[in-house]
Protein backbone atom coordinates (compact mmCIF):
# COMPACT_ATOMS: atom_id res chain seq x y z
CA UNK A 1 0.00 0.00 0.00
CA UNK A 2 1.07 3.61 -0.88
CA UNK A 3 0.49 6.42 1.33
CA UNK A 4 1.10 9.58 -0.28
CA UNK A 5 1.26 13.08 1.94
CA UNK A 6 -1.22 15.41 1.60
CA UNK A 7 1.39 17.91 3.15
CA UNK A 8 0.21 21.22 2.84
CA UNK A 9 -3.29 20.41 3.79
CA UNK A 10 -2.34 19.41 6.82
CA UNK A 11 0.05 21.89 7.77
CA UNK A 12 -2.51 24.36 7.58
CA UNK A 13 -4.26 22.22 10.77
CA UNK A 14 -1.44 22.99 12.80
CA UNK A 15 -1.30 26.75 11.66
CA UNK A 16 -4.96 26.42 13.08
CA UNK A 17 -3.73 25.13 16.19
CA UNK A 18 -1.13 27.67 17.15
CA UNK A 19 -1.43 31.05 18.28
CA UNK A 20 0.34 33.25 15.57
CA UNK A 21 2.29 36.11 17.15
CA UNK A 22 5.15 38.35 15.82
CA UNK A 23 8.61 37.68 16.94
CA UNK A 24 9.70 40.16 19.33
CA UNK A 25 11.81 37.83 21.85
CA UNK A 26 15.17 37.34 23.05
CA UNK A 27 17.88 35.02 22.83
CA UNK A 28 18.38 31.91 25.14
CA UNK A 29 21.84 31.79 25.05
CA UNK A 30 23.30 35.52 24.77
CA UNK A 31 22.37 39.17 24.24
CA UNK A 32 19.27 38.60 26.07
CA UNK A 33 18.05 42.29 25.83
CA UNK A 34 18.10 42.56 21.89
CA UNK A 35 14.60 41.30 20.08
CA UNK A 36 14.98 38.50 17.38
CA UNK A 37 14.43 39.61 14.24
CA UNK A 38 16.59 37.89 11.85
CA UNK A 39 16.72 34.38 12.53
CA UNK A 40 18.94 31.66 10.22
CA UNK A 41 17.66 28.12 11.04
CA UNK A 42 20.22 24.81 10.76
CA UNK A 43 17.45 22.67 10.29
CA UNK A 44 14.31 21.79 8.30
CA UNK A 45 12.55 20.78 11.72
CA UNK A 46 13.23 24.14 13.43
CA UNK A 47 12.54 25.92 9.82
CA UNK A 48 8.65 24.80 9.84
CA UNK A 49 8.52 25.57 13.63
CA UNK A 50 9.16 28.96 12.75
CA UNK A 51 6.70 28.97 9.99
CA UNK A 52 4.12 27.36 12.09
CA UNK A 53 4.81 29.18 15.10
CA UNK A 54 4.08 32.46 12.49
CA UNK A 55 7.54 33.54 12.56
CA UNK A 56 8.53 32.61 9.01
CA UNK A 57 8.76 36.51 8.06
CA UNK A 58 11.56 36.52 10.76
CA UNK A 59 13.99 34.19 8.95
CA UNK A 60 16.33 34.99 6.72
CA UNK A 61 18.73 32.25 6.28
CA UNK A 62 17.67 28.40 5.70
CA UNK A 63 19.73 25.26 4.82
CA UNK A 64 19.62 23.94 1.28
CA UNK A 65 17.47 20.77 2.49
CA UNK A 66 14.85 23.42 3.98
CA UNK A 67 12.24 22.93 1.75
CA UNK A 68 8.99 23.07 4.01
CA UNK A 69 6.54 25.30 3.36
CA UNK A 70 7.01 26.58 0.02
CA UNK A 71 7.84 29.72 0.85
CA UNK A 72 11.38 28.62 2.30
CA UNK A 73 12.44 28.47 -0.99
CA UNK A 74 12.48 32.32 -1.64
CA UNK A 75 15.01 32.59 1.78
CA UNK A 76 18.51 32.83 1.38
CA UNK A 77 20.44 29.53 1.44
CA UNK A 78 23.17 29.36 4.08
CA UNK A 79 24.94 25.83 2.62
CA UNK A 80 24.35 22.45 4.68
CA UNK A 81 24.75 21.07 8.06
CA UNK A 82 28.97 20.60 7.25
CA UNK A 83 29.54 23.16 4.49
CA UNK A 84 28.17 26.67 5.82
CA UNK A 85 28.79 29.31 3.97
CA UNK A 86 30.12 31.91 7.23
CA UNK A 87 30.74 34.90 4.90
CA UNK A 88 26.80 34.39 3.65
CA UNK A 89 25.81 34.42 7.67
CA UNK A 90 27.94 37.31 8.37
CA UNK A 91 26.11 39.46 5.71
CA UNK A 92 22.74 37.86 6.39
CA UNK A 93 23.53 40.20 10.09
CA UNK A 94 21.19 37.62 12.34
CA UNK A 95 20.60 38.25 15.95
CA UNK A 96 19.86 34.49 16.50
CA UNK A 97 21.32 30.95 14.92
CA UNK A 98 18.97 28.43 15.67
CA UNK A 99 21.07 25.17 15.68
CA UNK A 100 20.70 21.39 16.32
CA UNK A 101 23.31 20.14 18.99
CA UNK A 102 24.96 18.35 16.01
CA UNK A 103 25.86 21.68 15.23
CA UNK A 104 27.35 22.32 17.73
CA UNK A 105 30.69 23.54 15.97
CA UNK A 106 29.44 26.37 14.69
CA UNK A 107 29.50 27.79 18.42
CA UNK A 108 33.40 28.93 17.95
CA UNK A 109 32.27 31.06 14.97
CA UNK A 110 28.87 32.56 16.21
CA UNK A 111 30.55 33.38 20.02
CA UNK A 112 33.74 34.89 18.05
CA UNK A 113 31.34 37.34 15.96
CA UNK A 114 28.90 38.11 18.84
CA UNK A 115 25.97 36.05 16.67
CA UNK A 116 23.42 34.95 19.37
CA UNK A 117 22.43 31.24 19.14
CA UNK A 118 19.82 28.18 20.88
CA UNK A 119 20.38 24.97 20.72
CA UNK A 120 17.15 22.71 20.13
CA UNK A 121 17.22 19.06 21.08
CA UNK A 122 14.54 17.35 18.29
CA UNK A 123 15.75 13.73 19.46
CA UNK A 124 12.77 12.10 21.06
CA UNK A 125 8.82 12.76 20.80
CA UNK A 126 9.37 14.94 24.38
CA UNK A 127 12.49 17.18 23.23
CA UNK A 128 10.46 17.65 19.72
CA UNK A 129 7.27 19.07 21.67
CA UNK A 130 9.73 20.91 23.81
CA UNK A 131 11.49 22.59 20.87
CA UNK A 132 8.64 24.22 20.31
CA UNK A 133 7.87 25.89 23.57
CA UNK A 134 11.30 26.81 23.59
CA UNK A 135 11.97 28.38 19.67
CA UNK A 136 8.63 30.30 20.86
CA UNK A 137 9.60 31.93 23.87
CA UNK A 138 13.29 32.51 22.17
CA UNK A 139 11.26 35.00 19.72
CA UNK A 140 8.25 36.24 21.75
CA UNK A 141 5.98 33.68 20.73
CA UNK A 142 5.86 31.77 23.65
CA UNK A 143 1.72 31.94 23.42
CA UNK A 144 2.12 30.68 20.50
CA UNK A 145 4.30 28.01 21.33
CA UNK A 146 2.82 26.92 24.19
CA UNK A 147 -0.12 26.01 21.74
CA UNK A 148 1.36 24.29 19.25
CA UNK A 149 3.07 21.77 21.79
CA UNK A 150 -0.49 21.43 23.53
CA UNK A 151 -2.18 20.75 19.76
CA UNK A 152 0.82 17.94 18.71
CA UNK A 153 0.85 16.28 22.73
CA UNK A 154 -2.98 16.23 22.41
CA UNK A 155 -2.52 14.39 18.65
CA UNK A 156 -0.19 11.78 20.74
CA UNK A 157 -2.04 11.15 23.11
CA UNK A 158 -5.08 9.81 21.02
CA UNK A 159 -3.54 6.73 21.07
CA UNK A 160 -4.79 2.96 19.60
CA UNK A 161 -4.81 -0.16 21.04
CA UNK A 162 -4.30 -3.18 19.48
CA UNK A 163 -3.99 -6.76 21.44
CA UNK A 164 -1.37 -8.05 20.91
CA UNK A 165 0.56 -5.36 19.40
CA UNK A 166 1.91 -6.16 15.92
CA UNK A 167 5.68 -5.93 15.70
CA UNK A 168 6.89 -2.85 13.14
CA UNK A 169 9.99 -2.58 10.88
CA UNK A 170 10.50 0.84 10.07
CA UNK A 171 13.06 1.35 7.27
CA UNK A 172 14.49 5.12 6.68
CA UNK A 173 17.20 4.01 4.13
CA UNK A 174 18.43 1.40 2.19
CA UNK A 175 20.87 -0.13 -0.44
CA UNK A 176 19.74 -0.39 -4.07
CA UNK A 177 16.16 0.48 -3.83
CA UNK A 178 14.18 0.04 -7.10
CA UNK A 179 15.91 -3.09 -8.18
CA UNK A 180 13.36 -5.41 -7.17
CA UNK A 181 15.52 -6.50 -4.25
CA UNK A 182 16.28 -5.94 -0.17
CA UNK A 183 20.25 -6.35 0.41
CA UNK A 184 21.57 -4.05 3.03
CA UNK A 185 18.96 -1.15 4.62
CA UNK A 186 18.87 0.98 7.67
CA UNK A 187 15.87 0.96 10.56
CA UNK A 188 14.69 2.95 13.09
CA UNK A 189 15.87 1.96 16.62
CA UNK A 190 14.14 1.60 19.96
CA UNK A 191 15.35 5.44 21.28
CA UNK A 192 14.28 7.05 18.06
CA UNK A 193 10.94 9.16 18.03
CA UNK A 194 9.93 6.71 15.32
CA UNK A 195 9.22 4.11 18.43
CA UNK A 196 7.42 6.66 20.82
CA UNK A 197 4.85 7.30 17.61
CA UNK A 198 4.40 3.63 17.36
CA UNK A 199 3.75 3.38 20.87
CA UNK A 200 1.19 5.70 20.51
CA UNK A 201 -0.04 4.25 17.36
CA UNK A 202 -0.98 0.80 19.15
CA UNK A 203 2.28 -1.14 17.81
CA UNK A 204 5.76 -2.03 19.19
CA UNK A 205 8.99 -1.74 17.40
CA UNK A 206 10.68 -5.00 16.32
CA UNK A 207 14.22 -3.56 17.25
CA UNK A 208 13.96 -2.73 20.53
CA UNK A 209 17.51 -1.57 21.25
CA UNK A 210 18.47 1.99 22.00
CA UNK A 211 22.02 1.67 20.46
CA UNK A 212 22.34 2.33 17.07
CA UNK A 213 19.49 4.69 17.07
CA UNK A 214 19.68 3.30 13.26
CA UNK A 215 21.36 0.31 12.58
CA UNK A 216 21.57 -1.56 9.66
CA UNK A 217 20.18 -5.20 9.08
CA UNK A 218 20.64 -7.47 6.19
CA UNK A 219 17.70 -9.22 4.39
CA UNK A 220 18.49 -12.38 6.92
CA UNK A 221 18.46 -10.37 9.86
CA UNK A 222 14.70 -9.16 8.56
CA UNK A 223 13.72 -12.80 8.14
CA UNK A 224 14.86 -13.25 11.36
CA UNK A 225 13.08 -10.50 13.03
CA UNK A 226 10.32 -11.53 11.27
CA UNK A 227 7.91 -7.93 11.94
CA UNK A 228 3.96 -8.10 11.37
CA UNK A 229 4.43 -5.25 9.56
CA UNK A 230 7.18 -3.21 7.09
CA UNK A 231 6.68 0.67 6.65
CA UNK A 232 9.25 1.89 4.20
CA UNK A 233 10.32 5.54 4.23
CA UNK A 234 10.60 7.01 0.84
CA UNK A 235 12.38 10.58 1.77
CA UNK A 236 15.34 10.22 -0.28
CA UNK A 237 14.03 8.45 -3.24
CA UNK A 238 10.73 10.96 -3.34
CA UNK A 239 11.11 10.50 -7.87
CA UNK A 240 10.68 7.01 -7.33
CA UNK A 241 7.15 5.07 -8.77
CA UNK A 242 6.09 4.05 -4.66
CA UNK A 243 5.10 0.68 -6.55
CA UNK A 244 8.45 0.16 -7.81
CA UNK A 245 10.05 0.60 -4.01
CA UNK A 246 7.35 -1.83 -2.44
CA UNK A 247 7.75 -4.24 -4.66
CA UNK A 248 11.39 -4.78 -3.87
CA UNK A 249 10.09 -6.79 -0.71
CA UNK A 250 7.98 -9.13 -2.41
CA UNK A 251 10.79 -12.10 -2.70
CA UNK A 252 10.93 -12.20 0.95
CA UNK A 253 7.66 -14.35 1.40
CA UNK A 254 9.51 -16.41 4.87
CA UNK A 255 8.83 -12.42 6.48
CA UNK A 256 4.91 -12.60 7.82
CA UNK A 257 4.74 -8.51 6.70
CA UNK A 258 5.38 -9.37 3.29
CA UNK A 259 3.66 -12.57 3.15
CA UNK A 260 0.32 -10.85 4.67
CA UNK A 261 0.77 -7.85 2.26
CA UNK A 262 1.49 -5.90 5.28
CA UNK A 263 4.19 -3.67 3.37
CA UNK A 264 3.59 0.03 3.10
CA UNK A 265 5.58 2.95 1.89
CA UNK A 266 4.96 6.69 2.72
CA UNK A 267 5.96 8.76 0.56
CA UNK A 268 5.60 12.60 2.10
CA UNK A 269 8.34 14.60 2.52
CA UNK A 270 7.21 14.93 5.99
CA UNK A 271 8.48 11.68 7.44
CA UNK A 272 12.05 12.19 8.61
CA UNK A 273 11.71 15.72 9.79
CA UNK A 274 11.19 15.57 13.67
CA UNK A 275 8.83 18.91 13.99
CA UNK A 276 5.54 20.13 13.56
CA UNK A 277 4.00 17.86 11.09
CA UNK A 278 5.24 14.38 13.58
CA UNK A 279 1.61 14.11 14.14
CA UNK A 280 0.95 13.65 10.33
CA UNK A 281 3.55 10.58 10.60
CA UNK A 282 1.78 9.41 13.72
CA UNK A 283 -1.47 9.39 11.42
CA UNK A 284 0.21 7.77 8.55
CA UNK A 285 0.79 5.11 11.79
CA UNK A 286 -2.02 4.61 12.64
CA UNK A 287 -3.75 4.07 9.22
CA UNK A 288 -1.16 0.99 8.86
CA UNK A 289 -2.15 -0.22 12.32
CA UNK A 290 -6.00 -0.27 11.61
CA UNK A 291 -5.30 -1.56 8.58
CA UNK A 292 -3.13 -4.60 10.22
CA UNK A 293 -5.99 -4.56 12.54
CA UNK A 294 -8.57 -5.29 10.21
CA UNK A 295 -6.62 -7.52 8.19
CA UNK A 296 -6.55 -9.75 11.46
CA UNK A 297 -9.81 -9.57 12.24
CA UNK A 298 -11.01 -10.60 8.70
CA UNK A 299 -9.01 -13.53 9.11
CA UNK A 300 -10.38 -14.52 12.25
CA UNK A 301 -14.00 -14.37 10.63
CA UNK A 302 -14.72 -11.13 13.56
Amino acid sequence: MIIHGTTTTRFALVLAGAVLLACTGNNEQKRQEQPVNRIISFAPSITETLFALGLGHKVVGVTRFCAYPPEVKKITSIGGYLDPNYELILTLKPDLVLLLKEHAPLIDFLNSRSIGYALIDNHDVSAIVGSFRQIGRLCGAAAAGDSLASYVEQRLADTVLVRPPPKVLICVGRDGTGSGTVTKLFAAGGATFYRELLDAAGAVNVYTDSTPAYPSFSSEAVAYMAPDIIIDLMASVAGMDPQRVKADWDRMTMVPAVKNRMVFCLSGDHVTIPGPRISYILEDFKRIVRSYRGSIEQDAGI
